[in-house]
């Protein structure tokens, strides 16, 4: 593993000179401090509690080198004619931005891609950018974990593009914004993403990002994190769609920081063949902030699926929502883990997770693991935890209805998603309802 950290560290100083950014300091700060990091902890491994679950050999045992351009070309059957709801939609090919397509919008929205707001109005992006550092684990023994975030780090060290949204004060942003991200990779190489959202006092925002990998032989290793901040009494919709190939390692990281009166929605859906982390990181910084976080993993095949969520409620009065959808067939593999941190200043919180697994074969597992930590007197908290199989009974029922098998077991796993996917505004529902017919025909 040292001498696989020592290839990055030296890619990273081979290389650093074409990435974005180096001229500001600040940010050349964060990218040192993240390949710093890597090349003190590596990739984590099962000694570290929220990586235990599965192996990542691919991760572990390859060297992935930047991605350059390629000889491939984007499929544009991947490009679907945008919705007439969505004011703004941004396309990236392979890491790279390819198109800018807008209505009209209103004054006080900024779109745009990373590398251009690094060009234009740098200091915008100060603060915004988060360090490793801030995504480190507080431990109940008071210590500071900074192990598990050395994906963020590679992330902080390597970025080369990604999206910044900015919405201003009392904004209502009308529909909703896309970004598209559409990656086939030559072997062995990586690409990561950063991208920042960021809703001034009262603002209010919806965005789809959607994530689709094409590479159909090679290893690849890509990673998206967004930081997010909604200001107070702002309002943010977030949604994260990911298809992921057989040959491909995604790891997606949302961390959010939510402020009084402010409120933050997601819901993440996962289709992969391959291996995909998805994260979600909410800090709800003062009173009666509040989040609701959804999230379906849809395995077939090989596939090996990470779902993780983590909530802390900083302050009075603040309210969370977890729900979590699990659905595996043939051999494939998942883990969740949701946590629900309540600091001793945080009376008056009100916290519910769940997660529900549904495993179609035999040689299907799932692994779950929720958790409370709660330090103050005055809360209202609850999780919950189920794994299991098809309903025989109800099988029985709708074949005795007429039905057949396949087409009543069909009914009956819908209807298990369905839970997550009915809470989407209704400019999404026909995308998932599709994710979800696409994972039958797996």
């Amino acid at each position: 593993m040292k001498n696989l950290q020592h290839k990055y560290y030296e890619s990273y100083n081979d290389n650093s000179h074409l990435l974005p950014g180096l001229d500001i300091s600040w940010l050349k700060k964060i990218r040192e401090e993240g390949i710093d990091h890597f090349k003190k902890y590596g990739f984590p491994d099962k000694s570290v509690e929220e990586w235990n679950n599965h192996s990542y050999k691919n991760l572990t045992d390859n060297y992935f080198k930047p991605h350059s351009d390629s000889k491939f070309e984007i499929n544009s059957n991947l490009i679907e004619k945008r919705d007439s709801k969505c004011s703004i939609r941004v396309i990236f090919f392979n890491g790279k931005i390819i198109n800018i397509e807008s209505d009209s919008l209103p004054e006080g929205v900024e779109v745009n891609s990373l590398t251009y707001f690094l060009k234009n109005n740098s200091d915008f992006l100060k603060d915004k950018i988060s360090s490793p550092k801030e995504y480190s684990e507080e431990r109940l023994s008071n210590i500071i974990d900074s192990r598990p975030q050395s994906i963020v780090a590679v992330n902080a060290a390597f970025h080369q593009e990604g999206a910044v949204i900015h919405i201003k004060k009392n904004v209502k942003m009308p529909g909703y914004i896309e970004l598209l991200h559409i990656g086939k990779y030559n072997k062995n190489t990586m690409q990561h993403m950063r991208s920042v959202v960021f809703l001034e006092e009262g603002s209010e925002c919806e965005v789809l990002e959607n994530i689709v990998n094409d590479t159909e032989n090679d290893l690849a290793f890509t990673s998206n994190v967004t930081d997010i901040n909604v200001s107070k009494g702002a309002s943010l919709s977030f949604h994260c769609f990911i298809k992921g190939s057989s040959n491909n390692i995604h790891i997606n990281n949302i961390h959010g920081e939510i402020h009084k009166d402010s409120q933050f929605n997601s819901t993440t859906i996962v289709k992969a063949l391959g291996q995909v982390r998805a994260e979600n990181r909410i800090n709800l910084l003062a009173e009666n902030s509040s989040t609701k976080i959804d999230m379906l993993l849809l395995g077939s095949k090989d596939a090996l699926l990470e779902g993780l969520t983590k909530v802390k409620h900083a302050k009075n009065n603040s309210t969370s929502n977890q729900n979590t959808r699990v659905i595996l067939n043939e051999n494939s593999k998942a883990s969740f883990q949701g946590k629900i941190r309540v600091n001793k200043e945080a009376d008056g919180t009100l916290a519910n997770m769940s997660c529900k697994s549904l495993l179609l074969s035999n040689k299907a597992r799932v692994n779950s693991k929720p958790e409370l930590e709660i330090l103050a007197d005055d809360v209202k908290c609850s999780h919950g935890v189920t794994v299991g199989n098809l309903s025989i009974e109800q099988l029985f029922y709708l074949r005795s209805r007429g039905i057949p098998e396949k087409e009543a077991r069909k009914l009956l796993v819908n209807s298990f998603g369905n839970i997550i996917l009915d809470d989407l505004n209704t400019n999404f529902i026909g995308r998932a309802k599709n994710i979800m017919s696409d994972y039958f025909n797996d």
